[in-house]
C-alpha cells in the first residue's frame, strides 16, 4: 500500500497545481485506485517568504508548522512543500512533525550531482530571500559544486518574473530573465537550476542550448518514489 503524501502548499497556488500534476505524471496508474493518496493545504495566505528574509515582512513560520502539523494529523505519511523559499524554515519545521520531511533543496543537489558528476557550477535563478540566505550553498558545496549568480540587475529581473507569474501566469514578459540566461550561458554555464518552482511553468520559452534543473519535478519525483517504498 502506498503512503500518502502531504503538501504544504500555496506558495504559489500555480506552483502547487504544477506539483500535484508532476507527481501525477510520475505515477504509474490504470485506474483511478493506482493514484496515490495525496492531501494538499493550498494556503495562499502564508506570509511572504522572501519579505521576512529581506527584513520587510512578517514571519511565515507559525503558518508553515500549522500546516505541517495539520497535515500529518490529517493522515499524510510523507510531507512535501513546493517552494524553495520556504526551505530557509525546514529544520524549523522538522521540530513538530514526527514524518519524513523532504528537503527539496538538498534531493535537487544530489539530483545535479548523479546525473552530472563532475559538474563544478550552475546557474542559479532564484528568489530573492534564496540569494539572500545562500539556501543553496551548503548543499551544493557538498558535492564541490558552486552557484552562479546574476548581478543585482538580473537578480531584479528574476524577481520580477516570479512575482508575475503570481500574479497572472499570462502575462509574463520572460524577455528580461532570458537575458540572464543568456549571461549565464556565456560565462560557460551549461546546468541551470530554476530555484523557484514558479519558474519550471516558464520552461518552453527559456533559451536552448542549456539543461534547466526542474526543482518540482525533482520533488515530485521523490515523493512518488518515496510513496511507494515498502514500510
Amino acid at each position: 500500500m502506498t503512503k500518502t503524501i502531504g503538501v504544504l502548499g500555496g506558495m504559489g497556488p500555480q506552483a502547487t497545481v504544477d506539483f500535484f500534476q508532476k507527481v501525477l505524471n510520475n505515477t504509474k496508474a490504470v485506474r483511478d485506485q493506482d493514484h496515490i493518496h495525496i492531501i494538499i493545504d493550498n494556503n495562499p495566505q502564508i506570509p511572504d517568504r522572501t519579505d521576512f528574509l529581506l527584513g520587510k515582512g512578517e514571519s511565515p513560520l507559525k503558518s508553515l508548522v500549522r500546516s505541517a502539523v495539520g497535515l500529518q494529523l490529517m493522515g499524510a505519511d510523507i510531507l512535501t512543500m513546493p517552494c524553495n523559499t520556504a526551505h530557509y524554515f525546514y529544520e524549523e519545521i522538522t521540530k513538530f512533525i514526527d514524518i519524513p520531511f523532504i528537503n527539496m533543496i538538498e534531493e535537487v543537489a544530489a539530483d545535479i550531482e548523479a546525473k552530472n558528476h563532475g559538474v563544478k557550477r550552475v546557474g542559479l535563478l532564484a528568489t530573492e530571500g534564496v540569494y539572500s540566505m545562500n539556501l543553496y550553498g551548503r548543499y551544493l558545496e557538498k558535492y564541490g559544486i558552486e552557484a552562479d549568480v546574476p548581478n543585482r540587475e538580473g537578480k531584479e529581473a528574476v524577481s520580477e518574473t516570479i512575482y508575475t507569474v503570481k500574479k497572472d501566469l499570462n502575462t509574463v514578459d520572460i524577455t528580461r530573465i532570458n537575458r540572464v540566461i543568456d549571461r549565464m550561458k556565456k560565462n560557460g554555464i551549461e546546468t541551470i537550476i530554476l530555484g523557484c518552482t514558479e519558474l519550471p511553468l516558464l520552461t518552453d520559452r527559456y533559451p536552448r542550448g542549456v539543461e534547466y534543473i526542474d526543482t518540482t519535478s525533482v520533488l515530485a519525483k521523490k515523493a512518488v518514489e518515496q510513496a511507494n517504498a515498502q514500510h
